[in-house]
């Protein structure tokens, strides 16, 4: 029987959580829907956009970089009239590089469901010029996402469980982003 690729062993370790996650998204039918969402998708890739930034990017990484979205979705808000609600100040561990990978797996995995979100986002007469920058972004983001493959697959000194560990800290930010949203909704 052939070993799962690290993909699919962090996808079926961190299963639960990404239902989760969907979960907590939702399905978008609505502008208020929408709103909601951008509201929680802004605070979440803020706060781990902010992590990133002191990341010491381990020279196998090259020129990739993960996709910022923060400030799309911020200028989505700003299309929308909308505020932008302040981040969770989470601590990630983003020196360790298994916990790193980890996380990009989810951030860099969110491009996949994007597609899904941007049709649902166009069907609400928004764009990738007007409230839909981010979605666009990621909508069209496969490429990176394959880049991201081909590191992970490459990475040296890869330890799973670590790897575990910094995905489910993604995701379980990403929850709490969505759902502080809905219990402080006005």
């Amino acid at each position: 029987m052939a070993l799962p690729t690290r993909r699919f062993a962090l996808r079926e370790r961190t299963s639960q959580l990404h239902a989760a996650v969907d979960a907590a998204v939702g399905s978008f039918e609505t502008t208020a829907g929408y709103a909601r969402y951008l509201s929680g998708i802004h605070r979440f890739r803020a706060d781990v956009e902010k992590g990133l930034e002191t990341v010491d990017w381990p020279q196998t990484f090259g020129a990739w970089r993960p996709q910022a979205v923060a400030a799309l979705a911020k200028a989505d808000l700003d299309d929308l009239g909308l505020r932008g609600r302040s981040g969770l100040s989470p601590v990630f561990d983003l020196a360790d590089p298994s916990h790193l990978i980890g996380a990009l797996y989810v951030l860099e995995g969110s491009s996949l469901g994007a597609r899904v979100l941007y049709t649902r986002a166009q069907a609400l007469g928004l764009s990738d010029s007007h409230g839909a920058r981010h979605l666009a972004l990621q909508a069209n983001g496969l490429d990176n996402w394959r880049g991201f493959l081909t590191l992970l697959d490459a990475m040296d000194g890869f330890d799973l469980e670590g790897a575990v560990d910094g995905a489910e800290h993604v995701f379980r930010h990403a929850a709490r982003a969505f759902e502080s949203d809905t219990r402080h909704a006005a």
